[in-house]
This record gives C-alpha cells, structure tokens and sequence, in this order.
C-alpha cells in the first residue's frame, strides 16, 4: 500500500502579510464576504492576489492558502481568547510587540494547565491580530 504524502509549506512573515493584505483587500472590496466567513470563490482570489503580489513563491489556493487560513484562524482564536475573553484577567495586548502580555507567570501557569494550545503563545508576537 502506497503512504499518502502530504504537502506541508512553510509561510514566510512577508507571504503571511501579503495574505492578510489579500485577505482586508477582499473583505473591502465587498462580495465575497458572508456572515461566518466567506463565500464560495474567495480561495481562487486569494489565490490570484497572491499570484500577483507573489509571483515566484509557488503558492497554490488548494491546499496553501485554505491551509494556512485555518491555522492563523486558530493562532489568532487562541490569543483573542486570552485577551479578549471576559473570564480571564490578568492577561492584556501589547500593541508595540504586537503579543499577548500576562501580569505574571501564575496567572499564565493556570491558564496554560486549563487551555494546551496557548502555551506556546507566552512572549510570541502574533503581527496581524489587529488586522484579522
């Protein structure tokens, strides 16, 4: 039996800022947004905005850009649940790091034993919080 390959690609910070760029021209441009997300079409846009801005790196809308969607989709649920949540205290933005700030390590060691995926969040900058 033949193993399934997968096509992992790994983003670089200038292709991540021309997506969210892609990403606000689209949603300013107006039809492709939907009340939960967007609406059939938008990848094959991304995809040709990327094309345009990016044109040597390659990057296809199936599986690049839906992929990548997803997981900046979670990254930024993750923080926005630490920052924005009404349960959780202590926590704030630093809009000059553009990262997460905790008033101290307790507060981040009880969070982190109640909620995995935001341990590796601690001192890491999320750039396009403010734009997504």
């Amino acid at each position: 039996m033949a193993k399934k390959s997968r096509n992992y690609r790994t983003w670089t910070t200038h292709e991540d800022a021309k997506l969210v760029e892609a990403m606000l021209n689209m949603v300013n441009a107006g039809g492709f947004k939907a009340d939960n997300g967007f609406k059939s079409g938008y990848l094959q846009h991304l995809g040709q905005a990327l094309k345009d801005s990016l044109p040597n790196a390659g990057i296809l809308a199936k599986p690049h850009i839906e992929s990548r969607i997803r997981t900046v989709k979670k990254e930024w649920q993750v923080v926005y649940d630490m920052i924005a949540n009404n349960n959780t205290s202590g926590f704030g933005y630093d809009s000059v790091n553009r990262c997460g700030i905790v008033e101290s390590p307790k507060v981040w060691d009880s969070y982190v034993k109640v909620h995995k995926g935001a341990e590796n969040w601690r001192n890491e900058s999320l750039p396009h919080y403010d734009d997504l």
